[in-house]
């Protein structure tokens, strides 16, 4: 009898140009991908039991990461758990996210922390807020060693350090391994996981990535946000290595399907 997993086989997908960047300086990234490669988030969405992204993605692009495939290609309208790191609980209660919890389940999964103070109740006080909208919270603690998820990331303040109003604190980098444990708890046998950049480069730094899936497109954006930052690599042995499973072309992009 094969023991069950404890934790979700991991995907990552994103669409890149073909110099590997997910978007220009300014943050245009519409459309990377061709109208016939983006049905591949589609069919992830519909295929993997839970959706991953980090709060900098629900700040930026307000997703509501369900699958919009129906009749015949989602005979079962089967939708993901939507999940969000969040290290200060800042998902907006006005976010696509927050204001269809109610019809689509969304985990928010925060920074476990020992601090008191103003900070702290603030803090509380936000997640409160989330789960009254309907949003399942959890935490988990702080990586402990966390490679850099990109070149010039900036330090993380501490809880007490003051932000000015409708500010967001630094991205703390949580504890990926727990998250999956948790998500596996909860159900999760398959996880997409979207983005952003720091979001990929951190299940790639810890190794915890089974499959790639990259939507490549043929332009060259030169200038830009990487896909994916600082791994810690400094000698090529020691790089991420995966094998080629499947290279086809869909429109003008090349998707590239790699496994561990």
């Amino acid at each position: 009898m094969n023991t069950p997993s404890p934790v979700p086989r991991v995907i990552l997908s994103w669409a890149q140009s073909a110099d590997g960047r997910i978007a220009t300086r300014t943050g245009d990234s519409k459309y990377l991908s061709s109208p016939e490669s983006l049905e591949i988030q589609q069919e992830l969405r519909r295929d993997c039991d839970g959706v991953l992204v980090g709060i900098g993605t629900v700040l930026a692009d307000d997703p509501r990461l369900l699958c919009r495939l129906g009749g015949d290609k989602n005979p079962h309208a089967r939708q993901p758990l939507r999940v969000v790191l969040d290290s200060h609980f800042q998902t907006p209660l006005h976010s696509t996210l927050a204001t269809t919890a109610r019809d689509y389940p969304v985990l928010v999964i925060g920074a476990h922390t020992e601090t008191t103070g103003p900070d702290a109740i603030n803090r509380s006080k936000r997640r409160s807020a989330l789960e009254g909208m309907g949003i399942s919270t959890a935490t988990v603690p702080i990586a402990s060693e966390a490679t850099p998820i990109a070149s010039g990331t900036t330090p993380i303040a501490p809880e007490s350090t003051p932000i000015a109003p409708g500010a967001t604190r630094p991205y703390q980098r949580l504890d990926l391994r727990a998250v999956l444990t948790i998500l596996r708890q909860r159900g999760v046998e398959t996880l997409f996981v979207e983005g952003g950049a720091g979001i990929l480069t951190a299940f790639l730094a810890d190794n915890l990535a089974d499959r790639i899936i990259l939507d490549i497109s043929p332009r060259f954006i030169g200038d830009g946000i990487q896909a994916i930052g600082n791994l810690g690599t400094e000698r090529l042995a020691n790089s991420r290595l995966f094998k080629t499973q499947r290279v086809e072309q869909r429109g003008a992009n090349v998707v590239w399907t790699l496994e561990r």
